[in-house]
């Protein structure tokens, strides 16, 4: 190998090693500031004088498990009737969702039903489009088929937006599943550390929290200000969030405006959701990573946060790469003690973002919850920490392909495992 060529590895070594270290500080960061700061508030709840038209958006395909037990908990609402809607989706289903929702139309007038034909543009991100066009509200709230939403959830994603800067809420989503087995109570303690520890502090210390398309609000104004609901994109909501970001508004985090989800039961379907999210996810990155950057209108710090989280889906593949090439090291350069000190720190920080890095927010989210037999599976976390390495890596390559070749990627549902009402 020429001089030329080692040098470049060396150097890509070295970007990435420090990009890797980068995130592994944050993760830290974000604990310390969550265990040492103050708490956020749970919510506020707003007067019914001031609550706005909100329109509820359930996107349905092939959603007969756990269509009825949402739909159940959403006409309970603790929201004025008249000014309250829901929109259920039926999104070219197969089976009984179609009829699921048409007899809580029959029964409840603030319920209607879009049936989107066979022909209709396929994937989630079109279907929400049909709905939000089919609404008047100025307050949009998704929450997916299988979340169960309790009765004053529309009330505390809605309170944030008496703030005219704010553009989305985001609620917290908790499993109701967790103990199903072992990869449930597994995603139960990933969801710990992400929404528990990074989203309450990231909203606390006035960065970027994630809105997400399953549990949040968007005002309508603010999303058409950024241009609207993007349709092509595996990751939706990631997209919209960096829109409203770059165009100077906030999204709000609300630690009460709990919600609860069915998590993935087998191996195979938590792959598949982690390579969705990594194509969309790494999809924004390209689109958004140098104009969050320069998004001049948000402090200097909720910028490289936001970029940094861009990276969130890109790093495992990184640190891959980057040990494959230490390992190489010694082959090329011998064993001096440059190539041995490269090949144990990027061993080490693989090791660290793959496995230990997320424990430090885990057991914060553990402790505040007040569930520490929770953190028992901790130990486990390696079987899903590899899982979602793998479907990182593959997410890459296939987005990767995708755009080299021109082809759409398509949207891959998950399964539920509910059973029907």
């Amino acid at each position: 190998m020429t001089g030329a060529a080692i040098a470049l590895l060396v150097a890509w070594n070295v970007t990435t090693t420090l990009l890797a270290l980068m995130v592994l500080v944050r993760q830290v960061t974000v604990t310390l500031l969550f265990h040492f700061g103050r708490r956020g508030t749970s919510g506020l709840l707003v007067s019914d004088k001031s609550l706005p038209k909100v329109t509820v958006i359930v996107p349905a395909h092939n959603e007969e498990r756990v269509l009825y037990g949402c739909l159940e908990c959403l006409t309970r609402m603790d929201y004025p009737s008249d000014r309250y809607e829901i929109i259920v989706i039926n999104d070219r289903s197969r089976d009984g969702t179609g009829a699921i929702a048409d007899d809580f139309a029959a029964r409840h007038p603030f319920v209607r039903v879009i049936h989107r034909p066979k022909d209709a543009a396929p994937g989630k991100p079109a279907a929400l489009l049909d709905a939000i066009n089919g609404s008047t509200s100025e307050i949009l709230v998704f929450f997916d088929a299988d979340y169960l939403p309790p009765p004053q959830i529309i009330r505390r994603l809605v309170a944030p937006f008496a703030d005219p800067l704010v553009g989305a809420t985001m609620g917290r989503v908790v499993p109701y599943n967790a103990n199903a087995n072992m990869l449930t109570k597994l995603l139960d303690l990933e969801r710990r550390g992400g929404y528990v520890v990074d989203q309450e502090v990231r909203h606390r210390m006035s960065l970027l929290p994630q809105f997400g398309g399953t549990t949040g609000a968007v005002r309508r104004s603010a999303l058409e200000a950024v241009g609207g609901w993007n349709t092509i994109s595996l990751a939706e909501d990631t997209d919209l969030t960096y829109r409203l970001f770059i165009a100077g508004m906030r999204v709000a985090y609300v630690a009460g405006a709990e919600c609860y989800e069915e998590s993935p039961e087998t191996w195979q379907v938590r792959y598949r959701q982690v390579k969705r999210w990594a194509i969309g996810h790494n999809d924004c990155l390209g689109r958004y990573f140098f104009a969050t950057l320069r998004a001049t209108r948000q402090p200097l710090m909720a910028r490289l946060d936001a970029a940094l989280v861009l990276l969130v889906y890109t790093v495992p593949s990184l640190v891959l790469l980057n040990l494959v090439i230490a390992l190489a090291m010694p082959t090329q350069l011998g064993e001096t003690w440059a190539s041995l000190s490269i090949m144990t720190v990027s061993l080490t920080l693989f090791t660290g973002i793959g496995n230990f890095a997320p424990f430090y927010q885990i057991a914060a989210g553990c402790v505040s919850d007040g569930q520490r037999r929770a953190f028992s599976a901790v130990p486990f976390l390696f079987v899903s920490s590899f899982t979602s390495l793998l479907a990182c890596n593959v997410g890459v390559l296939q987005l990767l392909k995708d755009k080299l070749f021109g082809i759409t990627t398509q949207w891959d549902k998950t399964q539920r495992f509910r059973g029907s009402a």
